[in-house]
């Protein structure tokens, strides 16, 4: 079975010459199937751009992204991605939000739409399908964001930063949903965040980023048992994960 990722001496760059930005420089990585990784990084690394990279969003000007054993040649429905803000349309309902990706690709058959339900009951979102978006917390337009991207049962699972707009508490909550979510599907997880606590309590591995052009500087394996919860900030080996991944990232300045 191959990796879930693989990116392959994968680079971007910007502009022309003469005004040429190098966001990333042969990125070599992989994910292998059903693993949680998170990646981090300051502020313009191209965390991001990587998982553009990986979604078909942009092309790599050098090297190549494969998931699933397949080349990257543009967006595809094995993969579901979940941004920082969850770009909900309004004037549709919880359910409607969901649906969206199935309405796009004529996909009606009876068991998606009760693929929603089961989704929604998940994200513990199941008394919420008729309301709009407005009528939500920012929590919970996330939630049903991620039931969004999951509703056509992607393999792949890539979320930017997206609890980063959130309150503190609330986005602990998430993160103990988001584990509990990806305990009960086991689809491989790429998260970018700012936050080192976000990515130690939640990832199996640690992706550290340089400054730009980014480029792996290390990977850092997390040696937790889980399920997972914040009594697990007082774990030694959460602590060693954490510590080793300030040390690389030279975080005397870091702020999460």
């Amino acid at each position: 079975m191959p990796p879930a990722i693989e990116t392959r001496s994968a680079c971007k760059s910007f502009g022309k010459a003469g005004q040429r930005i190098d966001a990333l420089a042969d990125i070599d990585l992989d994910v292998a199937q059903g693993e949680f990784v998170s990646v981090v990084g300051a502020s313009g690394c191209g965390k991001s751009t990587l998982l553009r990279l990986i979604a078909g969003l942009l092309p790599p000007t050098r090297g190549k992204i494969l998931v699933e054993g397949h080349e990257v040649r543009g967006p595809d429905p094995g993969i579901g991605v979940v941004f920082q803000t969850p770009v909900l349309l309004p004037w549709r309902s919880v359910q409607a939000n969901v649906a969206l990706p199935l309405d796009i690709q004529h996909d009606d058959r009876p068991e998606m739409r009760a693929r929603i339900a089961s989704l929604l009951e998940l994200a513990g979102l199941a008394g919420f399908a008729q309301r709009k978006p407005h009528e939500l917390s920012g929590g919970m337009q996330q939630r049903v964001a991620l039931c969004r991207a999951l509703v056509h049962d992607p393999a792949l699972l890539l979320m930017d930063e997206p609890f980063g707009a959130l309150d503190a508490l609330t986005r602990e909550q998430l993160n103990l949903e988001l584990q509990r979510i990806w305990m009960e599907t086991r689809k491989t997880v790429l998260l970018i965040t700012h936050s080192i606590t976000e990515a130690v309590l939640l990832a199996d591995r640690v992706v550290v980023m340089t400054p730009r052009p980014g480029r792996i500087k290390d990977v850092v394996p997390v040696a937790l048992a889980r399920p997972r919860d914040f009594s697990a900030l007082r774990d030694p080996a959460f602590h060693a994960a954490s510590d080793r991944v300030r040390a690389l990232m030279n975080a005397a300045a870091f702020v999460e």
